[in-house]
């Protein structure tokens, strides 16, 4: 029987690997209802984590820890609500002044374009942009009721994931044969780890963005600062596409506030810039970079896939999910190419120049072995020269 090459066996098993990818894609789309709050309480799981830890070393009885975990995280639950309600209460109140803004802007717009008399420019674009405020705000308000029980959702998995905390590891130990289940548990391991470390030090950054946003539209005298300070806290989970978003949508604001003052509308956009090329574009990259070991590829790559399948929630998980995914491909010996693949290099170049110096250490004492030998030749043969009868 003739054996098929080895070409038409690999093919094979990567079209394997295609079509399950793509089905479990395919899952992940059908069933969200159920895996997105699954997911994100798994997140929120990770980022309170160094906080029980941190109290267990305190001493305090876990129980009691998870208690205060709980109640901090229900605390949040209320203020986000209070925050989303309040925004649409002072955004419905401003909105017909910023109509009638909008309104001027569209005549500014006419007469620079030299319109006929009485034509809008909006009206030729057809863009019927009230509209589409107010059908926007009546669907953030029917959404409300789904986005509450779907916060409940989360609230109880993130209880019985923090009650079953430390029955976890073991229970992956004993439940996988073949001593592969500690192997799983260090994978484990690793991804609470590196995913904790990620989440804190970006809800710091976030924050610090925020704060900062606050504080350039109380300098500047733009309306909603807090709101757009947690905006640009919120936005700045979002790699890349969060900060672009939150930074655009506060100089649309700038110019729907302070127009026809360009003085104030360019403050405001050298502001909002300055923070995200300082925060965003040095020290996020960073954290990307060292504590995820990502490709920039990859994380935009990551975004638009995750967008697609789970809207922007997807977006705010594509990173931790895609860095959760590298992991576990390192540690299957059939997928450490994907590894490879959707890091950033870093750590492979490190190893590469790490052989390529043990080469070239090794070229070298090859070398100064060879002149050696030459050397003790080259005596010998002096050696019998001198020996030699004349």
């Amino acid at each position: 029987m003739v054996e098929k090459p080895q070409i038409v066996k690999d093919g094979k098993k990567t079209a394997l690997y295609i079509i399950a990818v793509v089905l479990v894609l395919a899952v992940f789309k059908l069933a969200e209802s159920v895996l997105l709050p699954l997911i994100i309480s798994f997140f929120i799981f990770l980022l309170f984590n160094p906080m029980l830890n941190r109290m267990e070393k305190m001493k305090i009885p876990r129980y009691l820890g998870v208690l205060i975990v709980m109640v901090l995280l229900l605390v949040g639950l209320f203020v986000a609500g209070w925050f989303f309600f309040f925004s649409i209460d002072r955004l419905v109140q401003r909105l017909p002044m910023y109509i009638r803004r909008f309104s001027v802007i569209d005549i500014w717009l006419s007469e620079k374009l030299n319109l006929d008399s009485g034509t809008s420019f909006l009206s030729i674009l057809n863009f019927d942009w009230a509209g589409i405020i107010l059908s926007s705000l009546s669907s953030l308000s029917g959404r409300a009721i789904s986005v509450v029980s779907r916060a409940g959702l989360i609230y109880i998995f993130v209880l019985f994931l923090l009650l079953e905390r430390q029955s976890l590891i073991p229970k992956l130990k004993v439940a996988i044969p073949n001593g592969k289940g500690m192997k799983v548990a260090v994978m484990f391991e690793r991804v609470n780890r590196q995913i904790s470390r990620y989440l804190l030090l970006k809800t710091v950054i976030s924050l610090a963005t925020g704060v900062l946003f606050y504080l350039s539209c109380l300098a500047t005298g733009l309306d909603f600062a807090l709101i757009w300070g947690v905006l640009a806290f919120i936005f700045n989970f979002i790699p890349s596409i969060g900060s672009i978003i939150i930074t655009a949508l506060t100089m649309v604001m700038a110019l729907l506030q302070f127009f026809p003052n360009w003085a104030n509308i360019l403050y405001v956009a050298i502001l909002m810039i300055s923070i995200q090329m300082v925060l965003g574009n040095i020290l996020d990259p960073r954290i990307q970079g060292i504590q995820l070991n990502l490709s920039p590829f990859i994380i935009l790559t990551s975004l638009t896939l995750w967008g697609y399948i789970w809207g922007v929630a997807g977006m705010f998980l594509a990173v931790p999910i895609m860095s959760i995914l590298q992991i576990v491909f390192a540690n299957v010996k059939s997928l450490k190419p994907f590894a490879v693949l959707v890091g950033s290099g870093r750590s492979y170049r490190k190893v590469l120049a790490q052989e390529q110096k043990r080469n070239k250490e090794k070229a070298r004492r090859q070398d100064e072995r060879e002149k050696r030998k030459e050397a003790r030749i080259k005596h010998a043969h002096e050696h019998d020269d001198t020996e030699s009868p004349a």
